[in-house]
């Protein structure tokens, strides 16, 4: 009587055991990608180089719902590639990927590459069903897009591409403060540049950036037209730049004798801000203010070209009067020599060296093999560990190089230098202020008998905004 109970026992553990494994096989087949990756990754080139295990990068899943909850520690550094939704923006997130995340040891464990993506078109419509599906795709397959609530690229009518991402920087800034909240540091490059992250690294711990506000990159000066939406009056340096206010900003027909400045700002190829600054941007009134207001517009004026100087803009008007970008040098971040044309070529075209951090301009497949070559031979271990200082190293080194530049750049008085006497307008000699203000922001009540709709009392509502 026992043996028929017995062997339908041992027929119900058999059905579980199965249905278990048969569970598990299906799982794996389901999977969106592997959890790990091989450490050693064999390039196009056919050497292996060392690259980060995927178990210390959040999984697709995870970076796709933002929660950021991984067991790896924090990021470092953050750097974002504002980048574009066309097939040729595609192949050059492919190209990055297989090239340069593998090249460098601290990609994917202390430093972060995000492909930052508008989910608007630059007319401010959503992007397309086939679009939608193929940024979906991507993002499970590599986990590394950051989609941020603002339009793709502006397009300026006197350049052929789009080329402003201001917005879709305010908006990835006020992402990654929240998703990256203990990275010290946050860096734009553009799509064509190069990074040698091992040196980055190196140079960001440096304790004078680590300890305080901090704004780097390579420097130019401009003055900047809030009503236009347009910088202006361009240099190397504040004095240049101050002369050239006087000629270039009074022309722009909205705002251009109010233009502020001369001030210096990173030029857009790379530049970087500490946790500190990104997060006063992200929440900031007057930097809201201004990209809402851009965000509205499709025509004149609007937010076409300028994108690094408003963010130089940004600094030059924030609460940390003591901020100035360090310039590192058109040597430590450059053009390359051998991507720009004999007529291109200037201050900001160099050759790579073994004080190269990043290189910028190039074009094809065989342009990044080429800068990736040359940082081979030319940077080994001495020099991935070697510290290229600042060629101007803060304010106080800046404000002291010529005794007319405190009279040209108001922030030098945060150091000691006399405090400027500041122009009516663009025309005069001293620097010019902010007039602006950030729209008010009143709180609103209602009072008396509802009515049927939603308005003021003076237009016979119930709400007092005070």
């Amino acid at each position: 009587a026992h043996e028929p109970m017995r062997a339908n026992k041992f027929t119900l553990l058999a059905v579980v055991v199965v249905t278990f494994l048969a569970t598990r096989f299906i799982d794996q087949l389901n999977l969106p990608v592997p959890r790990e990756l091989p450490i050693a990754v064999t390039v196009s080139d056919g050497t292996s180089r060392n690259a980060a295990p995927a178990a210390q990068l959040p999984s697709a899943a995870q970076a796709i719902s933002g929660s950021g909850s991984t067991n790896r520690g924090a990021y470092f550094a953050v750097i974002g590639f504002p980048v574009g939704i066309d097939q040729r923006n595609r192949n050059r997130r492919a190209l990055l990927r297989d090239l340069w995340y593998p090249e460098y040891r601290n990609i994917g464990v202390t430093i972060r590459a995000e492909f930052v993506i508008g989910l608007l078109t630059y007319q401010g419509d959503g992007h397309k069903p086939a679009i939608v599906q193929g940024l979906y795709e991507e993002h499970r397959a590599h986990g590394d897009m950051a989609f941020v609530n603002a339009r793709e690229a502006t397009r300026d009518p006197y350049r052929g591409d789009p080329k402003c991402t201001g917005e879709k920087l305010v908006a990835w800034f006020q992402q990654v403060v929240v998703i990256h909240r203990e990275a010290k540091f946050f860096l734009k490059a553009d799509w064509d540049t190069w990074v040698h992250t091992v040196r980055l690294e190196a140079h960001l711990r440096q304790p004078a950036l680590l300890s305080g506000p901090a704004y780097f990159g390579n420097t130019l000066w401009c003055s900047y037209s809030v009503d236009d939406f347009q910088p202006c009056g361009y240099g190397f340096g504040p004095l240049q730049a101050h002369g050239a206010r006087k000629v270039e900003c009074p022309p722009l027909r909205r705002g251009g004798m109010r233009a502020v400045g001369p001030f210096p700002y990173a030029a857009g190829l790379f530049w970087g801000l500490s946790y500190d600054v990104v997060e006063w941007m992200a929440g900031s009134r007057l930097v809201v203010d201004f990209a809402r207001n851009a965000s509205a517009r499709f025509s004149p004026p609007y937010w076409v070209k300028g994108e690094d100087s408003a963010f130089g803009f940004f600094v030059h008007v924030s609460p940390f009067t003591a901020l100035t970008p360090r310039h590192w040098g058109w040597d430590v971040v450059h053009d390359g020599w051998e991507f720009r044309s004999a007529k291109e070529r200037g201050l900001c075209t160099q050759r790579v060296t073994n004080h190269t951090i990043a290189v910028h301009s190039m074009h094809t497949r065989d342009d990044f093999l080429l800068a990736r070559s040359q940082l081979r031979e030319r940077c080994g271990a001495a020099c991935e560990a070697a510290i290229q200082p600042f060629e101007v190293d803060g304010l106080k080194d800046l404000c002291a190089r010529n005794p007319n530049i405190p009279k040209v750049y108001s922030k030098c008085a945060a150091v000691g230098s006399p405090a400027p006497k500041f122009a009516a307008d663009a025309t005069g000699d001293g620097p010019t202020q902010l007039q602006h203000e950030a729209l008010p922001r009143p709180n609103c009540r209602s009072e008396g008998a509802n009515v049927p709709f939603l308005a003021t009392q003076a237009e016979g509502g119930t709400i007092v905004c005070e």
